[in-house]
């Protein structure tokens, strides 16, 4: 796996390994295949489990939090689960976030991205990301998005809420690729979202 994309980042590399092992040959595993305890358990804090959960009221989708793991909770300054993107984020950023999950669940393939996560008006820092379909009781149909977030850089002392943040709007720091099920490697027709 030293090729990929994310290989600089050995949790991202673990989730991926492991979500292909229990993939056994089929488009995605299924949620009864995935289990975070499986995971070593300095990668628990950083997993995500979300589903779709209707319309945004913007021509796009909202998406829920099942699993919220304690990084997030910690990097977000509260506890998301059960709260829609439409609930915690605005504008560009919550648009880019949704556009993420909907690649990922339409397309039933893993997506890796790359954004600015916003503390403050002054602040920032990188954050990587990858996400990946489940199927739950019915094979090669989506029904959640299983993923993995890291911060490579340190949290300040005092950071700002995203939700906060993220009512600015002005996000634009971000580009994310759908990957190949089997190799991780972009897919051919896939272009990486321009940084604009």
């Amino acid at each position: 796996m030293s090729q990929l994309l994310f290989a600089d980042q050995p949790i991202l590399a673990t989730v991926a390994a492991y979500w292909s092992r229990q993939r056994r040959d089929r488009t995605m595993p299924d949620r009864a295949d995935i289990d975070p305890l499986d995971l070593p358990p300095s990668i628990w804090p950083n997993l995500l489990l979300t589903e779709p959960a209707g319309p945004d009221g913007s021509g796009g989708e909202n998406w829920r939090y099942r699993l919220v793991g304690s990084a997030h909770v910690e990097r977000y300054t509260f506890d998301f689960t059960g709260r829609t993107t439409g609930e915690i984020m605005h504008g560009s950023y919550r648009d880019y976030m949704n556009r993420i999950y909907a690649t990922a669940f339409h397309d039933a393939v893993p997506v890796y991205s790359e954004s600015v996560f916003r503390w403050d008006s002054e602040g920032y820092a990188a954050t990587q990301r990858l996400m990946l379909p489940l199927s739950r009781g019915t094979p090669d149909k989506t029904a959640m998005i299983f993923s993995v977030q890291v911060w490579p850089s340190e949290k300040p002392a005092q950071p700002r809420s995203i939700s906060e943040l993220s009512r600015r709007g002005d996000f634009r720091d971000g580009f994310f690729i759908p990957l190949d099920r089997e190799s991780f490697q972009p897919l051919p027709a896939a272009e990486m979202n321009p940084r604009s």
